[in-house]
This record gives C-alpha cells, sequence and structure tokens, in this order.
C-alpha cells in the first residue's frame, strides 16, 4: 500500500491431535480418499440452502445450482424488501447465512453498544475504531450479538483504520470460523454469550449482545506473523481441519520483510485450535501482503489445497502435512513488480476456483495500486508434481552485459490457457487485454464469468479460454460474479447491482473494430457493440444505497446483497404464499427485543 494513501481501502486467510482418517498415499506423497470437494459444510439447524462459507463450496466457484425463481427485476421500495439491516460504514465479510443466522464483517462506524463509543478532544461522541462479526437473525434482520475486536497497537501497517473486520466467516455446526483485524484465527459460539461462556473464559467484552470465543489462536504471538495492513482470509474446512493464509508481508517502507521466516499458510485442528502445521512457501520473495483464501479440490484422486501465495505462485499442498504437491508462477518471468500501478508482476487477491478438475485464477494487486496488465489462468495439476508453470527461468546477458531473466518453455507445464498480455491491435482503450482483479471466477455450463477491478465484466470459454465479450461498468469491482437461476450477478462501488442473462453458448461480440480508420470511428463502433450486449445479456441495473464490495447470494429462497453500510434480505420467490413471507421489518434493531427472538 503506497505511503502517500492517507485513507485505506482494503480488501479487506500431528496427526493423530487432529484426528484424520486413515488414507492411501500416492507416490507424490499427496493423499487419496477424504471429505467430499462439491460438500459445503452444515450448521445446526440449517436450511435447506445455507450459504455457509465464501464461494459456497470447497471449490469456491461461485454458483448456485438450486434456487429458483430469483426475479431478474428488484424493487428496493417493494415488499420484496424482507428487511433490511444498518452495518458499519465498511463492509467486506460475507454475508454467510447458517443456522437461521447471518454473520458480516464489518467496522463500528454504527455502533451497537454505547460501550464502543467515546468523548472526542472536542466533546462529541464518536464510534471507536474496531473490527466487528456481525450477527443477525435470518428471518427477522434483528441483531442478535458481535463479537468485537480492539485495534493492534502497531497501527495502519498491521490493522489499517476503519476498515473493520473483513474476513468471510465459515460456520459449521454450532462454530463460526473467520480471522479478525488482530491477525487471530478465531472460533465461536454461533449463539453468542446469550447461552452462557463456553470456550475460553477471558472474552475482554461480556455482555449478553457479545460474542462467546471458544478457542482463539494468534498468529503474530505464536509464529511471529507481521501482517501487512489487514488479515482478511476467509478459513476453508476440510475434515477436521481449517486451513488459513497469514497475511504476512512487508513493513510500512514496502522493500523489507520483517518475518521472512514466518508462514504463510497454516493448518489448525477446528475443534481445538491447535497448530497442525505451517508453511512459509513464498519467503523472502513476498510481493506486498497476502489476502486471498485457500481452495480444497479432489483431482484424479489427489486431494490437495490450494493456496495463493504472496510471491504470485499458486501452490497446490497434502492436506494433512503442507508438502508441495505442485507449484505455478502466475507472472512472466520477466515479470517486474513494482509499488503502484505501473508493475508487470502480480500477486493474489482473487480466490482459485476449481472446475471440472481444472484450476482458474487471475492475479491482481492492492486496489490502490490502481488498474495495470494482468492474467487469467487455467492450470491443469492432473498427473503433474513439481513446477508445473507456463516457463523457467533462464538467465542471460542482455545487450548492456547485464543478466536478465527470461522464461523458456516447461515440458511439465499444467497451463491449459492463459488470457492477458499486451494488447497490440489499434483503438483500443487499454494496452493490455485484461487487468488486475480482485474477483473470483464463477463458472457454469463451460461457460466463465469474472470481473475486473476497473469495473470490466468478461465471458470466457472456460475449456478453451475463447473470449465472448467484456462490458465496462464504469465502476470498481471489488465482489465477484454469482449464478443462481440462469443469471449473473455482480455488484460495483456505484452501488449498482448488474443482473446478466446466463447463455451456454455466448456470441462474441468484440468492441474493436478492424477496419475503423480513426478514433472516431472506432469509438463509435465501440458503442454499437456495447448496445449490442446490454440488448442480449442484460437483464437490470438495480441502485442501492452504497458501494457493494461483497458478493451477493442467495440462500433459502433469499436474496442478500450487503452494501458497504446496509444488509438487504430481498424475497426472490414470488411465488410463495404471504403467510410464509416474515413481516417486513425495515429497522429491526429499533423494535422491542421480545418482538425480535427467534422462535
Amino acid at each position: 500500500m503506497t505511503l502517500s494513501i492517507t485513507r485505506r481501502r482494503v480488501l479487506f486467510g500431528a496427526l493423530a491431535a487432529v484426528g484424520v482418517a486413515a488414507v492411501v498415499l500416492s507416490q507424490s506423497g499427496a493423499q487419496t480418499g477424504g471429505p467430499d470437494p462439491k460438500a459445503a459444510p452444515k450448521a445446526t439447524n440449517g436450511g435447506p440452502t445455507d450459504h455457509t462459507m465464501f464461494g459456497g463450496t470447497p471449490d469456491r466457484n461461485m454458483v448456485n445450482l438450486v434456487s429458483k425463481n430469483v426475479p431478474e427485476k428488484l424493487n428496493l421500495d417493494s415488499k420484496d424488501v424482507i428487511w433490511k439491516a444498518d452495518l458499519g460504514s465498511r463492509s467486506y465479510g460475507g454475508p454467510i447465512i447458517a443456522g437461521g443466522r447471518i454473520y458480516v464483517g464489518t467496522n463500528n462506524e454504527r455502533p451497537r453498544n454505547p460501550r464502543d463509543s467515546s468523548k472526542n478532544a472536542d466533546g462529541d461522541i464518536e464510534p471507536a475504531d474496531r473490527g466487528i462479526l456481525m450477527c443477525f437473525d435470518e428471518k427477522t434482520g434483528a441483531f442478535l450479538w458481535q463479537m468485537v475486536f480492539d485495534k493492534l497497537p502497531s497501527g495502519q501497517v498491521n490493522d489499517w483504520p476503519k476498515e473493520g473486520l473483513c474476513s468471510t466467516p465459515v460456520a459449521e455446526g454450532d462454530r463460526v470460523y473467520f480471522t479478525s483485524n488482530r491477525c487471530t484465527v478465531v472460533c465461536v459460539d454461533a449463539k453468542g454469550l446469550k447461552d452462557g461462556n463456553q470456550g475460553v473464559q477471558t472474552e475482554k467484552y461480556k455482555t449478553e449482545t457479545d460474542g462467546d470465543v471458544i478457542w482463539e489462536y494468534d498468529m503474530i504471538k505464536e509464529q511471529n506473523v507481521f501482517p501487512h495492513n489487514m488479515t482478511s482470509t476467509s478459513p476453508l474446512i476440510v475434515g477436521d481441519l481449517l486451513f488459513v493464509t497469514t497475511a504476512n508481508g512487508v513493513d510500512e517502507g514496502h522493500f523489507n520483510i520483517p518475518s521472512p521466516n514466518a508462514p504463510s499458510f497454516l493448518a489448525l485442528n477446528k475443534n481445538t485450535g491447535q497448530l497442525v502445521w505451517a508453511k512459509n512457501y513464498p519467503g523472502r520473495n513476498i510481493m506486498h501482503g497476502q489476502w486471498s483464501n485457500p481452495t480444497y479440490a479432489e483431482i484424479d484422486g489427489v486431494r490437495q489445497v490450494i493456496f495463493p501465495g504472496g510471491d504470485g505462485w499458486l501452490y497446490g499442498l497434502v492436506p494433512e502435512t503442507g508438502e508441495v504437491i505442485w507449484k505455478f508462477d502466475c507472472n512472466p518471468k520477466d515479470g517486474v513488480y513494482e509499488l503502484g500501478g505501473t508493475g508487470t508482476k502480480n500477486d493474489f487477491i482473487a480466490t482459485p476456483v476449481v472446475y471440472d478438475s481444472k484450476v482458474y485464477i487471475a492475479v491482481g494487486q492492492d486496489p490502490e495500486h490502481t488498474d495495470g496488465i494482468g492474467r487469467l489462468w487455467c492450470i491443469n495439476p492432473k498427473g503433474k508434481k513439481g513446477d508445473i508453470s507456463d516457463e523457467l527461468a533462464e538467465v542471460k546477458k542482455g545487450p548492456d552485459g547485464k543478466e536478465v531473466t527470461t522464461g523458456k518453455p516447461n515440458p511439465n507445464t499444467g497451463k491449459v490457457w492463459m488470457y492477458g498480455g499486451d494488447e497490440k491491435r489499434p483503438f483500443s482503450v487499454r494496452d493490455f487485454k485484461f487487468g488486475r482483479t480482485m474477483c473470483t471466477a464463477c463458472i457454469v455450463d463451460d461457460i466463465l464469468y469474472l470481473g475486473e477491478l476497473p469495473g470490466y465484466v468478461h465471458v470466457f470459454n472456460a475449456k478453451t479460454g475463447q473470449h465472448y465479450w467484456q462490458y465496462d461498468t464504469k465502476s470498481s469491482m471489488w465482489g465477484s460474479c454469482y449464478f443462481v437461476d440462469g443469471k449473473v450477478m455482480i455488484g460495483n462501488d456505484n452501488g449498482d447491482l448488474y443482473v446478466w442473462k446466463h447463455d451456454k453458448n455466448p456470441a462474441v461480440i468484440d468492441e474493436l473494430d478492424p477496419d475503423a480508420k480513426d478514433q472516431k470511428a472506432a469509438r463509435a463502433f465501440r458503442l454499437k457493440q456495447r448496445a449490442e450486449i446490454e440488448k442480449k445479456y442484460l437483464l437490470s441495473k438495480i441502485e442501492f444505497d452504497a458501494a457493494i464490495r461483497s458478493t451477493p447470494v442467495v440462500a433459502n429462497g433469499v436474496l442478500y446483497v450487503m452494501t458497504e453500510k446496509t444488509l438487504f434480505a430481498i424475497r426472490t420467490d414470488r411465488k410463495a404464499r404471504l403467510s410464509d413471507r416474515p413481516p417486513p421489518i425495515l429497522n429491526p434493531h429499533t423494535l422491542p427485543r421480545e418482538t425480535l427472538e427467534r422462535p
């Protein structure tokens, strides 16, 4: 994060002790058999289509193949809005819908407890700067409890002001897991403190509406992790293992890594919080920070946890040991990392997605580094071990006699296709094909949808990499595309929710005219193609009250859209009987508490 920025918007992851079942080792050391990579964690008393983790399932693909009757147009002033709930002023984590409750990560700019405010130097009451995991009732939107975290005393280099809690939780049984702004991995009771204090007894805040910590693992204290600006990973559960990315990164000067030997990837026992393994594969090659999330897959019978590293490499690891099965460099060998928007080398904000035994991920950077050249990769690790990058590094002497690093073909590559690099066709708006992104892929019917940080939506053939079309929404995108009921949704910083028609056989609509003679003609053609995309595929655009920096989800017949300051619950199935509809409550936390208790 650049030093000139004064206001931050970070986006902001002993086998006996673990109790894992006996497994069969392949020759690579990877293990076969185990949890279903398509099976999402289940909450106690969960609904039929709960959304319990980031991406919905351990493969992290942003698709919902179950929910139906989702309208293509929404009226936020109608009875379709079941309820809406106030959040802080910045909200990135969630929403997670599990066991009749909803969990979101936000800040404390609209405090729920007077304790979390104080008088400033002018005598005015102002909120304390804290990270908040907030819990609401699914039916009514009533505020139930919150987990409150003070800021780290080290300041913005480790815990940027006003960013709150950026982690999207994962819920299983009656437990909720997430990472806090204090660089801790936390397991809490889904009911909060209302049913008594379970687990640890040392919580700082202990009113009836505070959270109940079962266990907490401090990555700074236990592993000497130096989080850069924010810890934001969304944990992954596989059996009894909980996987996280640590956020280890550079210091305030952005060149030194204070803890190069600290791990980037951790596995903990989900029941006890006990460390199972820790790996620091990126080591001294971390470029900035590490804010992406791990993914689980079983590819050709080989179970693996896939971690995006702060060095721009993707790592496929044995879940029980952290041993490397394969790794892939997602940057060209001659790429250069530069602080800001001009470099040609990137790390990750997006999360890897596994679809049809292939791994899909696009590179990016801190959003404050703005736009720059990016790449989207499709990787096939089937039967591969070791370095399966597109290229191997080769050092040569340049014209000036100095050594330069270039790439040569890797005979062991797992690359299927890549989209990106320079755009050399005339009259292009940008000099590269694909920019940096924070968005995670959404793949259905072999069609891949992906947003870009500057606001472009792209559509690809997931098998071949063919690019069908792109559309500029004119505003930054931090969340991801989400497929449900034949539609694809994505929000942007303007607060616009775009709803697109899914097509199993998309048309190719290229915005560049190969016959354009000048910029004026090229622009006219581009506008014509834009109108064609809108006509064929844009179903609606709904304006919300603030920037949407999360991914919309549908769970149990309700569409949830989280803006930076409000969580909206919107009825999707208009065929449902009115008697089945919860009463519309626009400000549930202002009603008497007895009215809001979940039956």
